[in-house]
């Protein structure tokens, strides 16, 4: 949120100014539901902090 790709205005959580759940559980309900919008926030959020998603998946291979 630091980045601000994803608003909150008390318990209601926002992207792109579509509201996308109520409280975190339901946040994260929401984006297993969807997700290809789950991937795009994803790959925003780590573009903003300076990792690039072929690092990620890079990681996450050497950890299996």
């Amino acid at each position: 949120m630091h980045q601000r790709i994803i608003e909150k205005a008390g318990a209601r959580y926002s992207y792109k100014g579509d509201r996308i759940g109520q409280g975190k559980d339901n946040v994260r309900e929401y984006l297993r539901e969807h997700t290809e919008l789950a991937d795009e926030i994803e790959s925003r959020i780590r573009e903003a902090i300076g990792v690039p998603a072929a690092a990620a998946a890079a990681a996450v291979a050497e950890e299996a």
